[in-house]
């Protein structure tokens, strides 16, 4: 980071009206499958690149999920990423709950990242070959909230129970691989500004 971007950072004491923390997996994103976190989550797909959208603008937490290399195509950019799926969660506190980047908690973000179970890979999940299609075709019809609830009301009692077993086994910890790494994400924000109004 250049240091005249540092000292525009670190001498005013900004709050950040959004902040987005993303997670790139090393695995096909045909792969990936999940249980939608709560019956009205708004849902919507792009139709440009593979990807869709959990959540709406407004909402505290938005989760976007896609294919990084679909999306570079579809710019017409010739980039390759080797870590391909990426998950996206973008924060966006209400005005009264915005906190100074140099001095706000984080545990907001691992809190949230906790409610959402994302599997990297079906194909590696230790369970019959109809659990896996019908976690696949849950996840093929998220940005269809009436098919998604179709999809859903039509299992078993005890299938819906495994389906969520199985996810909340062989989830992403997102929020362990955030927790690790936190220190290094925010290592751009210091407590140099606070102090020095404390010192004056």
């Amino acid at each position: 980071m250049p240091q005249s971007l540092k000292e525009v950072i670190q001498q005013i004491d900004w709050k950040f009206k959004r902040l987005d923390v993303a997670f790139d997996i090393n695995s096909d994103y045909d792969n990936h499958v999940f249980l939608r976190p709560h019956g009205n989550t708004k849902t919507f797909s792009r139709e440009t690149w593979s990807g869709y959208y959990l959540g709406g603008n407004y909402s505290k937490v938005k989760v976007a999920v896609y294919d990084r290399n679909a999306k570079e195509q579809s710019r017409g950019k010739d980039i390759t990423h080797s870590h391909s799926t990426r998950f996206e969660f973008r924060f966006r506190p209400k005005l009264s709950e915005q906190t100074s980047i140099h001095d706000f908690n984080t545990d907001f973000i691992f809190d949230s990242l906790t409610k959402f179970n994302f599997v990297e890979d079906v194909t590696k999940l230790d369970t019959s070959k109809w659990n896996k299609n019908r976690l696949y075709g849950l996840r093929k019809n998220v940005s269809n909230k009436r098919k998604y609830k179709s999809k859903w009301k039509r299992l078993d009692k005890k299938d819906q129970d495994e389906l969520k077993r199985l996810t909340e086994v062989y989830r992403i910890p997102f929020e362990s691989h955030f927790e690790l790494n936190k220190a290094n994400l925010f290592k751009w924000t210091n407590n140099s500004h606070k102090a020095s109004n404390e010192a004056v």
